[in-house]
């Protein structure tokens, strides 16, 4: 029988304890401070209802073009109103054959695309000749695989061990499938609020760059007013920013083109071209999309420009984001062929008229942000020094009124202990795993 060790206790002045009297790091935007002082009214903005009126100068764009990158993508969830078998079955094998294919035909198309679960399935039924193509365009830029997780995780009830499990899963695949390709841009569109776990972990993953969308109104509204919709997004703790990765926040109501190409939604559902007339989704605010021809083709370049510039005042550069896209989008050859030949004339007609003063093209997450970083001759993979540093997080989530995006924090609880038991046992067997190979 051997007497119990005395127990022993550091002084808090000891290096090992030193986190815990050291403040927080110094950055110019603190959530946590920012919920504390904002009134979280909901005034009618205008066209931009839950913002406010903007406006600019077109002299403004004289000496520095508006650089615009519209920027295709599909948001596919593994599993939703739908199972993720039938999703695939139904909409998303079409979609990624019909993206695949406009991409071959013309290189000056893009596209992005996030949840690596699909193309995992899309892969198995492939050729070796498909996957080769599949891959060249990867190579050649015009595919981007942004996050490069095996789905878009949720941010609030997801433990940071589930996080990193499913970033492994699709990291891991593309490894293996497609040697070379590592993601360096996030795209998190749908999860209900952001944490700054997630920026955190992509940023330890090698991702230089990382969009959200899913912000409470009032907080994008008091951000977008200080041109701090972009931001260095840093750690609490992290004084010497090495954990710092560049962040865009989109500014408006939705990621759905209605509200991605300016803050009027009845004139940009125009330019969503799923809607053109004869279709069934149509624009909700009775002003139909039209095709674009050589006869209307100036009259809507200045309309769609118009959106764009006042979309730029909420930034700092004159490059601009445009997501073009919504949930499943692009499963039929037609709105492949709409969306991408009805912007290509766009785009040819805003680009031959240097009184515009407008760039326009097909882009991925990578063009913009190397974009932006050339603009503010920032290095490869560091975070623009002209913008402000951000710490915290983005919970909880209201969309529109008092519609707070929290109830299913605490819904289904067999189901959430179930995922962190079995998320226990896994980690428990990686952990052992790791060891014996160790």
């Amino acid at each position: 029988h051997h007497p119990a060790s005395p127990l022993h206790f550091l002084p808090l002045t000891s290096p090992e304890c030193s986190f815990s009297s050291i403040p927080p790091a110094e950055v110019d935007v603190k959530t946590e401070s920012l919920f504390d002082t904002l009134p979280f009214d909901d005034p009618d903005g205008g066209v931009w209802k839950q913002g406010f009126d903007i406006t600019y100068s077109l002299p403004s764009f004289e000496h520095e073009p508006l650089q615009v990158f519209v920027v295709p993508h599909s948001h596919n969830d593994p599993g939703w109103l739908k199972t993720f078998q039938d999703y695939y079955a139904r909409q998303t094998r079409s979609i990624l054959n019909y993206v695949t294919d406009a991409l071959v035909a013309d290189s000056r198309r893009k596209f992005i695309w996030a949840e690596i679960s699909y193309l995992d399935l899309w892969w198995q039924e492939q050729n070796e000749a498909r996957r080769k193509q599949f891959k060249g365009l990867v190579e050649r830029g015009q595919m981007e695989i942004v996050t490069g997780g095996w789905v878009m995780n949720d941010e609030a009830n997801t433990h940071y061990f589930a996080m990193i499990d499913q970033l492994i899963e699709g990291h891991s695949w593309l490894q293996e499938n497609m040697p070379g390709v590592i993601p360096r841009s996030g795209w998190a569109i749908d999860p209900f609020g952001h944490t700054s776990t997630m920026a955190y972990l992509l940023k330890q993953l090698g991702l230089h760059s990382m969009l959200i969308q899913r912000v409470h109104y009032s907080v994008k509204k008091h951000l977008a007013k200080n041109q701090q919709l972009e931001f260095g997004w840093r750690q609490p703790w992290d004084h010497k920013a090495t954990s710092e990765i560049f962040c865009h926040m989109m500014p408006f109501y939705s990621y759905d083109i209605p509200h991605t190409c300016g803050p009027d939604p009845s004139i940009c559902c125009q330019f969503d071209f799923k809607r053109l007339p004869g279709g069934k989704v149509k624009c909700p605010w009775k002003h139909p999309a039209q095709a674009i021809t050589p006869s209307n083709v100036g009259q809507r370049a200045e309309t769609l420009v118009d959106q764009y510039r006042k979309k730029a005042q909420l930034y700092r550069t004159n490059v601009l984001l445009v997501p073009l896209g919504d949930d499943f989008r692009y499963d039929t050859q037609k709105e492949v062929e709409d969306q991408f030949i009805n912007y290509q004339a766009l785009m040819d007609h805003i680009n031959s008229h240097p009184n515009m003063m407008t760039e326009i093209s097909f882009g991925t997450l990578k063009d913009y942000f190397e974009a932006v970083r050339a603009a503010t001759n920032t290095q490869a993979g560091e975070v623009p020094t002209n913008l402000p540093s951000l710490s915290g997080d983005f919970f909880t989530y209201a969309d529109r009124n008092n519609h707070y995006w929290s109830g299913y924090y605490t819904s289904r609880p067999f189901y959430k202990h179930l995922e962190r038991v079995l998320e226990a046992s896994l980690r428990t067997a990686e952990v052992l795993y790791s060891l014996a190979w160790a």
